[in-house]
């Protein structure tokens, strides 16, 4: 079992959570929206952009319009974590199950890592992300040069669905900061919008500001291209997150999961271990089956390929 003084834990019934060190920064969740889907997958009926009706004009034709219908279907991937627990660690601990809690809130963490990485994949093997799902006219690709603020405002206008602007920004610190020197280099500060963050010190939810862009807020997701190095794709995400279900424009953005999970995303199964070192143990297995939805294609819009600033002291 892979914990350090986990006895000291286990003793101290106030110690109820594994406390990570350096957690990766995924704000974006906060914004995030979840529907649940009854079934294996997710079917959106699209169409493509509809041509203007006509104007009748007297004893003329009328022609017929009819528009070309397909549908998407939006499917779950497994995200998986493990960990194991040997005789010894189930016999030596005064709570086994304290030490469960803490492995399991651990391992939450990790598939929400796992989720939040996949959302920038491009071409993987076990699914599609953002940018597999996002239509070619809305992308916009700087070539591996510099980003600018004309150029973001041109990814920022090409989201229709709605009101035709964005509910939510999402990109890798890194883009962050690059927004911001943007600002500072042109002579002002970066905008700013209200959000509500939670303050550990009060317990409770407290109204703040973050980062904005044309007055959307813009929250940082660290495993966007997670390592920086290059030939990795740097991009920020311009979305409409939510579906209200209507036959509209505004089916947004949103992650999916099966119906039968309730409010529980996760599943979690322990069974004997085949193999330890001091005789049988438990193995935990924890599931959650999740995916992206894009409702309309204009909900999304990505700006892509473009340099950042570096990181200070070479870290």
């Amino acid at each position: 079992m892979p914990v350090t003084n986990a006895d000291l834990l286990s003793d101290d019934l106030l110690a109820l959570w594994l406390v990570e060190n350096a957690p990766i920064k995924i704000p974006f969740f906060q914004a995030w929206s979840w529907q649940q889907v009854a079934g294996k997958s997710l079917i959106y009926p699209r169409t493509t952009a509809l041509a203007p009706a006509s104007v009748m004009a007297d004893c003329a034709t009328v022609l017929e319009q009819l528009p070309d219908i397909s549908q998407a279907e939006m499917t779950f991937l497994d995200y998986v974590t493990r960990w194991q627990a040997c005789a010894s660690d189930l016999d030596r601990y005064r709570n086994p199950q304290l030490l469960q809690a803490i492995m399991f809130a651990a391992a939450k963490r990790r598939i929400l890592y796992a989720y939040a990485q996949q959302l920038d994949s491009f071409g993987s093997a076990v699914g599609p992300g953002l940018p597999d799902l996002c239509a070619a006219s809305q992308l916009v690709d700087m070539g591996g040069g510099a980003l600018t603020l004309d150029c973001l405002d041109d990814a920022y206008e090409r989201i229709t669905a709605g009101t035709g602007r964005p509910t939510l920004i999402m990109s890798h610190s890194r883009s962050l900061r690059t927004y911001r020197k943007l600002c500072r280099d042109a002579g002002f500060k970066a905008e700013r919008a209200p959000f509500r963050w939670y303050n550990p010190a009060s317990r409770r939810m407290e109204d703040g500001s973050v980062d904005a862009f044309n007055g959307t807020p813009w929250l940082a997701n660290d495993l966007c291209n997670a390592a920086g190095a290059p030939g990795g794709v740097e991009r920020t995400y311009f979305m409409v997150v939510g579906d209200d279900g209507k036959s509209g424009p505004t089916r947004g953005v949103t992650g999916i999961v099966p119906a039968h999970l309730g409010s529980e995303m996760f599943i979690k199964r322990t069974v004997p271990a085949l193999v330890t070192i001091d005789g049988p143990g438990e193995d935990t297995f924890v599931t959650m089956p999740a995916g992206i939805a894009v409702g309309s294609q204009g909900a999304l819009s990505i700006i892509q390929n473009y340099t950042t600033v570096g990181s200070c002291g070479g870290g």
